[in-house]
């Protein structure tokens, strides 16, 4: 329904590994119970882990929607910090969750750190604020600007000093953030 939509750019390219695994599960009992929402929970979640991060626990048994979703669902790059947090704010997310969550880009190329890797990087670069550095040409193609916005925020840098010197703590939050996002929405889980 989403794919389309300019805040979706690239997924277009991951959804053909999600529809190849539900074709997998196809006449199997799994496939009663295993929907698109599961298989990117699932992803996610196997992303993390594969890279170095925390096991997440995801649960399966989401509902596949019906119809496309709100438009402006994720956040557009033009908001400033504090809509950022209200935004997040909406959904049921705290400022720390929201830096845990921010975390993610860490992994896959966004210019933070090892691409592979899913660590603290990504909360070291915001405190170094390479985009600032006139030296560095390419720091100005580190992240999106959440990112950036982020790192100049009281409340959002006293996360992100946190993730520098503790990435245990990061990997708890981020799991426990992450958990609660893939579950926005699931009313039940059957049994």
């Amino acid at each position: 329904f989403e794919l389309d939509r300019p805040e979706n750019f690239g997924l277009k390219r991951g959804w053909k590994l999600i529809g190849e695994v539900q074709k997998s599960v196809e006449g199997t009992p799994l496939a009663f119970l295993l929907s698109p929402a599961d298989i990117i929970a699932l992803a996610g979640a196997y992303s993390v882990k594969a890279t170095g991060g925390p096991a997440i626990e995801v649960k399966i048994g989401r509902v596949a929607a019906q119809e496309a979703d709100p438009e402006e669902r994720i956040p557009g790059e033009d908001l400033n910090v504090e809509q950022i947090k209200q935004y997040f704010q909406r959904a049921g997310f705290t400022t720390q969750e929201m830096v845990a969550l921010s975390g993610a880009h860490t992994i896959g190329g966004k210019g933070f750190g090892n691409p592979s890797k899913f660590d603290n990087t990504y909360y070291k670069t915001l405190i170094q604020k390479p985009w600032d550095d006139p030296k560095n040409e390419m720091g100005k193609m580190i992240g999106i600007p959440t990112d950036r916005l982020i790192a100049t925020d009281e409340e959002c840098l006293t996360h992100i000093n946190t993730y520098v010197n503790d990435q245990k703590a990061f990997f708890t939050d981020f799991r426990d953030a992450y958990v609660k996002m893939v579950n926005l929405g699931v009313t039940e889980f059957p049994q």
